[in-house]
C-alpha cells in the first residue's frame, strides 16, 4: 500500500514523497469503527494519552458533516487542515476538484502520522490528482516560503473563494500547528488578492505602457549581456527604507565601493548621489508618471544603467538621464511577432519582474550571478515611525509644506496612519515593536520564498538593513560585517552601457503595430459574428431544435477556427486586456462543471456554456476597441521619438 501511495504522490510532490519514504512511521492503534460497517479508525499516542485521528464511531459520517458546512458553490479552493485518515480529503476531492475546476489544499502537521496512514489506507487516487496539493511538516518546515511556493501557481483560484475546514480530530491533535498554518495561508491569500486586484485594475494601463515602450524594448538593449557578468561578486541591493541612513555611508569609500556591485531602487537614487555614491544599476517598474519625480534635476548618469520593466510609464524612459536596459516581456514579444512568421521578437533570458523595485533589484543581482546578495534599506516596516529614508525625492516634494508645526517626521507619520486599517503590529530585528502593513507583509512573503529557493541552491542572502522586519532565510548582520566577510576582491568590469536606439528597427516595429491593428479589427468582426450565432443557438435551445443547433454549431466552429488560426496573436493580445473577462469565465466554468456533476442534461449544459461564451465575447469586443486605441497611441509615440528621424545608418538625428 505504501509503494502505491508514494508512487501516486511522486507525480506531483516528488520532494515530499522522498521525505516520507525515509520517515519513520508513528505507532498507530487501529480498530474497527463502532458505528460503520467495514470502516476503521486509529489512535496515536499524545502527551495526555491516545488521540483519535478520526471519529471512533463513524469516520465517513464525520467527514460528510464537516463538508456540509462548506458552501461549495463559492469555494474555488478548499483547505483541509489535518489530513488524518483522509476521509474528509477524499470526499472533498470528489466535490471540489470536479472537472479540474477547483483546488484542494491539504495540510498534515505530522509526517510520521502521514507515513503510518499511507502504509494502511489507499489514498492513491487523492494523492495522484493534479488538483490536489499536499504539505506536511511542522511550522519550521512548512513556513511562509513553503506555503507561498506551493500555492502561488494557483493564486488566482485562491482569490476567487477559499474555505478552510479543520476535522475535529486535527483540532485536538495539533491545535497550534493548524492555527499557524491557517494564519500563514491567510496572509498569503491576502497578498494574492492585492496582486490580483492590482493586475485587474492596472491591466489597461500596463498594456498601454508596454505598447508605448515597444520602441525602447525592440530598438534598445536588454539584459542578456548582464547574465553572470558579475558571477561570485558581492551585490548590495539598496532599498529606500528608514534604516538606510544607518549604514549607507560605508559605501562612500571608493576602494570599498569598487568591491561590490551596487543596485539601487529608483527611490534611493537621490540619497546615494547626494553622498557621492554612484550605483551600477537603478531599477524601475512603476506604472505612474508621478515616479518621474525621482529623476528630477539629476545630473547626467552615463555610467549608471537604468534596468526597467517595459511596463513602467513611458515618462520614466524619457526622464532618465542615462542608458537604459529593459527586461524580457511576453506582451511586447506578442506585439513584435514570432520571427518564424516574419516578426521581430528575439529570444531573451527572462528576469522575474517582482512586485516592487526591491524585488527587481534582488532578481537582477542573481541574474548577474552575484553571491552573496546583501540587503540594505529593506525595512518592510515603519522603523522609527518613518516611511522613507531621509533625502528621498518625496521629501523634496514635501519641502514647501514644512514649517514649525509640520515637520518631515509629522508628514511621514501622517502618511502611515492614513492607512491605519491595514496596519499590523510586529517585532523588528532588534525585538522592538514596529508597525508594518498588509502590502509590506505580502512583499516579505515573496522575499522569503525567493531567499528559501536560493538557500536551497546554495546561494546566500544577508539582511544588513539593521532595522525593520526580520526575514527568514536571510540572516541579519551589519553592512560593515557583511562587507568585511565577503567583499575582498574587486568586482569585475561590467558590460558597457548600451548605445542609442536603432532607428531602422523603430520603422520595422511600426510595421508590426500596423499589422496587429489590422488583426484586432478582424477579431472584432469575428466576435460580432459569433455573438449573432450564439443568439440564434439560444433560440434553438429554447425551441428544442437540435438539428438547427447542430448547424449553428458548425458555423460557430468555423469562426472559432479563424480565432485559433490567423487571429491567434490578436486574440492573445486582446486577452491581456480582458483580464476581468478571464476572471469571470473561470468562475462560470466552475459552475458549469458542478452543474454537470449534479446531472444537468445536455441541452441545459449547452445553454450555460453559451451564456458564458456570450459574456466572454462581449468582453473581448470591448477589449478589441481598447486594444485598437492602445496600438494607435503606441504608433504615435513611436513616430514622435527622436530616433525615428535619425539616419538608419548612424542612429543619430538627421541634420
Amino acid at each position: 500500500m505504501l509503494d502505491r501511495n508514494l508512487a501516486a504522490l511522486r507525480a506531483h510532490h516528488g520532494e515530499l514523497a522522498a521525505r516520507l519514504r525515509d520517515q519513520a512511521p508513528a505507532a498507530l492503534t487501529w480498530s474497527a469503527a463502532r458505528g460503520a460497517d467495514g470502516d476503521e479508525t486509529a489512535d496515536v499516542d499524545g502527551p495526555d494519552g491516545p488521540v483519535a485521528l478520526a471519529s471512533r464511531y463513524d469516520p465517513r459520517g464525520e467527514a460528510r458533516t464537516l463538508l456540509n458546512t462548506v458552501d461549495l458553490d463559492k469555494a474555488a479552493c478548499l483547505v483541509v487542515l489535518g489530513l488524518g485518515l483522509g476521509h474528509a480529503a477524499q470526499l472533498a476531492r470528489t466535490e471540489v476538484c470536479v472537472g479540474g475546476s477547483g483546488r484542494l489544499l491539504l495540510y498534515e502537521p505530522d509526517p510520521a502520522v502521514l507515513r503510518a496512514v499511507l502504509e494502511r489506507r489507499d489514498l492513491s487516487a487523492l494523492l495522484g490528482d493534479p488538483s490536489v496539493t499536499l504539505l506536511s511538516g511542522d511550522e519550521d518546515v512548512v513556513d511562509r516560503a513553503a506555503i507561498l511556493g506551493a500555492t502561488e501557481p494557483y493564486a488566482g483560484l485562491l482569490t476567487q473563494g477559499t474555505q478552510l475546514v479543520t476535522p475535529p480530530a486535527s483540532r485536538r491533535r495539533a491545535p497550534a500547528a493548524v492555527q499557524t498554518f491557517g494564519t500563514r495561508l491567510a496572509e498569503a491569500i491576502s497578498g494574492y488578492r492585492t496582486h490580483v486586484a492590482t493586475a485587474l485594475v492596472n491591466a489597461s494601463r500596463t498594456c498601454r505602457n508596454l505598447a508605448e515602450n515597444l520602441g525602447v524594448y525592440a530598438a534598445g538593449s536588454g539584459t542578456d549581456e548582464l547574465y553572470r557578468a558579475a558571477a561570485g561578486s558581492v551585490a548590495v541591493c539598496v532599498g529606500a527604507g528608514p534604516s538606510l541612513v544607518k549604514n549607507i555611508d560605508l559605501l562612500c569609500d571608493p576602494a570599498l565601493r569598487r568591491r561590490v556591485v551596487l543596485i539601487a531602487v529608483q527611490t534611493a537614487l537621490r540619497p546615494l548621489l547626494d553622498r557621492g555614491i554612484r550605483p551600477d544599476f537603478v531599477t524601475a517598474l512603476d506604472y505612474s508618471p508621478i515616479c518621474t519625480r525621482f529623476y528630477e534635476a539629476l545630473p547626467p548618469l552615463p555610467d549608471v544603467t537604468l534596468v526597467a520593466e517595459p511596463k513602467a510609464h513611458a515618462a520614466v524612459f524619457d526622464a532618465y538621464p542615462g542608458p537604459v536596459r529593459t527586461l524580457a516581456n511576453g506582451f511586447c514579444d506578442l506585439l513584435l511577432g514570432d520571427p518564424n512568421d516574419g516578426g521581430l521578437a528575439t529570444p531573451r533570458r527572462a528576469i522575474p519582474g517582482g512586485a516592487t523595485v526591491a524585488h527587481l533589484s534582488y532578481y537582477l543581482a542573481r541574474h548577474l550571478g552575484c553571491d552573496p546578495v546583501v540587503l540594505v534599506g529593506q525595512d518592510l516596516g515603519f522603523s522609527d515611525g518613518l516611511y522613507y529614508a531621509p533625502g528621498t525625492a518625496v521629501h523634496r516634494v514635501w519641502g514647501c509644506e514644512l514649517g514649525a508645526f509640520n515637520t518631515l517626521e509629522t508628514m511621514e507619520w501622517q502618511r502611515i496612519v492614513r492607512m491605519r486599517g491595514h496596519l499590523r503590529r510586529a517585532q523588528d530585528v532588534h525585538g522592538q515593536p514596529v508597525f508594518t502593513d498588509e502590502q509590506m507583509t505580502a512583499y516579505l512573503q515573496q522575499f522569503e520564498r525567493d531567499f528559501a529557493r536560493d538557500a536551497d541552491a546554495g546561494r546566500t542572502t544577508l539582511d544588513a538593513t539593521e532595522g525593520g522586519l526580520p526575514k527568514a532565510h536571510a540572516p541579519a548582520t551589519t553592512l560593515a560585517r557583511a562587507l568585511a566577510d565577503h567583499a575582498h576582491a574587486p568586482a569585475p568590469d561590467l558590460p558597457p552601457p548600451p548605445g542609442p536606439l536603432n532607428s531602422a528597427c523603430l520603422r520595422a516595429v511600426n510595421g508590426q503595430l500596423t499589422a496587429r491593428r489590422q488583426e484586432v479589427a478582424q477579431l472584432a468582426q469575428v466576435s460580432a459574428a459569433s455573438l449573432a450565432l450564439i443568439s440564434k443557438m439560444q433560440d434553438a435551445i429554447g425551441q428544442g431544435d437540435r438539428r438547427r443547433l447542430d448547424t449553428l454549431f458548425g458555423r460557430l466552429d468555423r469562426e472559432r477556427g479563424r480565432v485559433n488560426g490567423d487571429l491567434k496573436v490578436a486574440f492573445a493580445v486582446v486577452n491581456q486586456l480582458n483580464t476581468v473577462g478571464a476572471f469571470r469565465r473561470a468562475r462560470a466554468d466552475r459552475a458549469i462543471a458542478r452543474a454537470s456533476a449534479e446531472g444537468a442534461d445536455g441541452l441545459e449544459r449547452v445553454g450555460h456554456q453559451l451564456e458564458r461564451d456570450a459574456v466572454n465575447i462581449r468582453g473581448i469586443q470591448e477589449a478589441c476597441e481598447e486594444a485598437l486605441n492602445t496600438l494607435e497611441g503606441a504608433q504615435r509615440r513611436l513616430q514622435a521619438m527622436p530616433a525615428w528621424t535619425a539616419s538608419p545608418l548612424t542612429s543619430e538625428p538627421a541634420a
